[in-house]
């Protein structure tokens, strides 16, 4: 049985459909539809997909020709992940024998089975959501989503990667991740970062590694500024792999709700996050090796899911301190806690 994925359009919500593409590839050879530059991030899964790179702002023509060859499978499935009616149309033009999506933006007319999101899927993980498609399209039979296996890198690709970067192979390392790419409402101030610093690098006895991407690097360059230690700076010096590879060795990531944040759950990497507007019921991280940091109490409209914060102060981030920060990395890790 053949079956194509409409793919997610960004990391973190890749890493959130895995447990679903997971369950996917055990009955069906899957073809996975995404972004040209996101396609390396699924060849970190280690699954048996075929990917097809298909351009998000390619014409009617070009998208056509692009799925050509998905066409020639004549799949049994076609399974949409995002909700919006693009994915819908791109899975139409693949011409499967069954096409199975939430029945969102007007979209019953082009699948052939439209699924009723459940009354409570607002407090659900987005993970499940995706996993209900995979059950729709009667490719599983399991209750609950598959756990998400811990992956590796060869000690060549790191000890390379540690060369570019200019990181000491010996000492353990923290990398902080001060970015977030869906607002700034997500963002913990780059001052605090910067004195986070000096703590894990002080008290933990850390290498500090700060990263983010190449639209990134003013942020990344101004905690490195305000930075009381050294730190390597690695935005923008990237990309999605040696990101990841970076993330495996990690003894510690500090980031904002970010893919760099999920992308973490793939190694169970240790993993602390400032939280402020998110609803992390349901977009956090699959990651056993996890704790939020949330004051959200201190805010009347915390999880806003916003992304500006409609309050001039900005509250629900800045109240947290770098010393919260610290009591979590302690709990996460009490091996690392110094007296």
């Amino acid at each position: 049985m053949k079956t194509i994925i409409i793919g997610l359009n960004w990391l973190g919500d890749i890493i959130m459909s895995l447990p679903a593409i997971m369950a996917a590839t055990e009955n069906s050879e899957v073809h996975l539809v995404t972004r040209p530059h996101l396609a390396q991030v699924y060849e970190l899964f280690g699954l048996p997909l075929h990917i097809h790179p298909v351009a998000t702002d390619a014409t009617s023509f070009q998208l056509i020709k692009a799925l050509a060859p998905l066409r020639r499978l004549k799949a049994a499935n076609t399974i949409i992940f995002p909700d919006s009616l693009r994915a819908a149309i791109i899975a139409r033009l693949c011409h499967s024998r069954q096409s199975v999506g939430f029945n969102t933006q007007w979209r019953s007319l082009l699948l052939n089975r439209a699924v009723k999101k459940p009354d409570n899927f607002k407090k659900m993980h987005e993970s499940e959501l995706h996993f209900m498609l995979i059950k729709a399209a009667g490719l599983t039979d399991a209750e609950y989503c598959p756990e998400i296996p811990r992956r590796y890198f060869s000690p060549d690709k790191f000890t390379a990667l540690a060369n570019k970067l200019k990181l000491p192979t010996d000492k353990p390392y923290a990398v902080l991740a001060p970015g977030a790419a869906f607002g700034a409402a997500k963002r913990w101030p780059p001052a605090k970062f910067a004195a986070l610093a000096g703590l894990l690098a002080t008290q933990n006895e850390l290498t500090i590694v700060a990263t983010g991407s190449s639209s990134e690097t003013e942020l990344v360059d101004d905690l490195q500024t305000e930075s009381s230690v050294a730190i390597i700076n690695a935005a923008g010096r990237t990309n999605i792999s040696e990101l990841a590879c970076l993330l495996s060795r990690a003894q510690l990531l500090v980031a904002n709700d970010s893919g760099t944040m999920h992308l973490a759950a793939l190694y169970a990497t240790p993993t602390v996050v400032p939280v402020g507007p998110t609803d992390m019921t349901r977009t956090g991280p699959l990651n056993s090796n996890f704790r939020a940091v949330m004051a959200s109490d201190v805010c009347p409209i915390a999880p806003c899911r916003q992304k500006s914060c409609p309050r001039p102060d900005h509250i629900c981030m800045n109240s947290i301190s770098p010393a919260d920060i610290v009591t979590a990395v302690h709990l996460l890790l009490p091996e690392t806690k110094r007296q």
